[in-house]
């Protein structure tokens, strides 16, 4: 091994995350300022490395993604992707901690997981307060904070951020860039996610908050329905759904407009509210169409699926789908299979998630072509 080069492997522990049921691994999660793989990247240059070897197995295109992305770190990085069953050198330092200091022992479930990140940002806050700078440091670029609002530290405002008066900002609380506090707000031990929207006179204690979501800690509960003037994204929508999807999608859409429409929900493993039902195979489709033009969902992934459908895959299978984006029309469609009540549909899934989500559009939209319209209601 070349001398000056860290090797380090990142925790595969996609199968805990069944609260927040992130898009991408726990080492991209945001701690404070950044992704925790970048505040290895600043250890790294800080030690005098020249280099970094990656060793990844949950979801390596998105840890790709950020490599290619991190140009900001005079460093050469290799990412050698490791097979189920296949580990890394013992020499290489596991992502899981902050540098420094001895990790506790691991997660065992989705709860603990978001406590290892709450505690991760703990520390961090705590080294940012007695770094010399802080007061420069705490506060991003081009923020408006009132003058009423008390700031306690340790804390981190990200930037143009906007908190209003009588907020409480702190202890071990971070705001991320773009959010708004509107004012007589209390936020301590808590992480506000970019881009967020909290509404006045609300306190929060050991909680996340992210795309509209309420995930307290402390009393493990997570609340995805809340009135927009108390939280809300200010990002208007977290899907890139490209425009030619959603004109196709309001064009299928106005062919179906004679269909009656069932007014049944279900909720999928991961925390969304579908209309249709779990097991109503293509009939869900037409009530689907909306969410794509609203950019709310993509024309092409794998089926959705609700706790129980996802709970009889077994652990692989469920692995490998956890985080796979859902769609309107599958590659298990363009196989006849459509819902995933039926057995074969899970292997498809498998299948379609394990492969670039460009490599099997081809047949997913030649099935979209060529199916009778009526085919979408039984």
């Amino acid at each position: 091994m070349p001398a000056g080069v860290l090797e380090l492997v990142l925790p595969d522990w996609s199968a805990l995350d069944t609260v927040r049921s992130s898009s991408v691994p726990f080492a991209l999660w945001t701690i404070g300022d950044q992704c925790l793989l970048h505040h290895w990247l600043d250890y790294a240059v800080n030690q005098g490395s020249t280099g970094v070897i990656f060793y990844v197995t949950d979801r390596p295109d998105a840890v790709k993604k950020v490599l290619t992305e991190s140009s900001l770190w005079p460093l050469t990085m290799e990412m050698i992707v490791l097979t189920a069953g296949q580990e890394a050198p013992p020499q290489a330092i596991s992502v899981e901690w902050l540098h420094g200091e001895e990790a506790p022992a691991p997660p065992t479930n989705g709860w603990e997981l978001l406590a290892r990140a709450a505690d991760i940002e703990k520390v961090w806050l705590d080294r940012l307060a007695n770094d010399p700078d802080f007061m420069l440091m705490n506060v991003g670029f081009s923020c408006r904070i009132h003058p009423e609002a008390v700031l306690s530290p340790p804390y981190f405002i990200g930037d143009h951020v906007f908190i209003g008066p009588g907020c409480e900002i702190g202890p071990y609380a971070v705001v991320g860039q773009g959010s708004v506090v509107s004012g007589a707000n209390r936020v301590t031990h808590s992480h506000l996610s970019a881009n967020t929207f909290l509404g006045p006179v609300t306190a929060l204690d050991q909680c996340r908050l992210e795309s509209g979501i309420l995930i307290n800690l402390k009393h493990r509960a997570r609340l995805d329905e809340l009135e927009p003037h108390l939280l809300s994204n200010l990002e208007s929508s977290s899907l890139d759904v490209p425009i030619k999807d959603r004109l196709y999608a309001l064009l299928l859409y106005i062919q179906q407009r004679k269909s009656e429409h069932s007014h049944e929900t279900f909720k999928t493993f991961d925390g969304r509210i579908l209309p249709g039902r779990a097991d109503a195979g293509l009939s869900n489709r037409t009530a689907w169409l909306p969410l794509v033009w609203r950019g709310k969902m993509p024309l092409y992934g794998i089926l959705p699926r609700s706790t129980a459908q996802f709970e009889r895959l077994s652990a692989e299978s469920q692995r490998v789908i956890r985080h796979a984006p859902i769609g309107v029309f599958s590659y298990a469609d363009s196989q006849g299979c459509h819902s995933p009540e039926q057995p074969e549909e899970a292997a498809h899934a498998v299948y379609q998630a394990s492969l670039p989500p460009e490599t099997l559009l081809g047949a997913i939209a030649h099935f979209i072509r060529h199916f009778n319209s009526a085919d979408l209601h039984p």
